[in-house]
């Protein structure tokens, strides 16, 4: 019988972009992560990914230019609870000249489930003109090999159909 690899083997095949043991303080009143702390989760290994691309704090302070969140579409699929160890997945599933279609998968590594996914618009951004502009290179490069080594590994992941960039 052959096996059939379910979605987070496919995930765990992606880089950890970030890794936290929940501490008390991301506790809600409902005994587990409050969903503020997703958002610090997700920006900290969206942060990791796109430092990668060379978008990073020397690509904010010299050509001025960062990236802005313009659409967002969350799942919350499994609650994650003080002590839990997560991690952050992220891939980049296609661009536009000035924009890119992500998505962030949060594995909790204590149960061996996906938590939650995360499936973003982002524009790259002139923070002096404050408006979407095209990647410069070597950002765009750097996004389009990125983009065909995460297409190599053989999977597609599931999406919304909400976002396009």
């Amino acid at each position: 019988m052959a096996l059939v690899q379910t979605e987070i083997d496919f995930v765990q095949q992606l880089p950890v972009n970030h890794r936290v043991t929940i501490p008390e303080e991301y506790i809600d009143e409902y005994g587990h992560v409050n969903v503020r702390w997703y958002g610090v989760m997700w920006g900290t290994g969206a942060n990791t990914l796109m430092s990668e691309m060379g978008i990073d704090q020397a690509y904010r302070e010299q050509k001025r230019m960062g990236h802005w969140l313009l659409r967002q579409v969350l799942d919350y699929l499994a609650e994650v609870h003080v002590g839990d160890t997560v991690t952050v997945h992220g891939r980049i599933l296609g661009r536009s000249a000035k924009r890119l279609h992500n998505k962030y998968w949060m594995v909790n590594e204590t149960k061996g489930k996906i938590a939650a996914t995360s499936e973003v618009l982002v524009a790259n951004a002139d923070l002096d003109a404050r408006r979407m502009t095209p990647f410069p290179e070597p950002v765009a490069s750097n996004l389009d090999a990125a983009i065909a080594r995460f297409d190599a590994l053989g999977w597609d992941p599931r999406v919304s159909g909400a976002i396009r960039p």
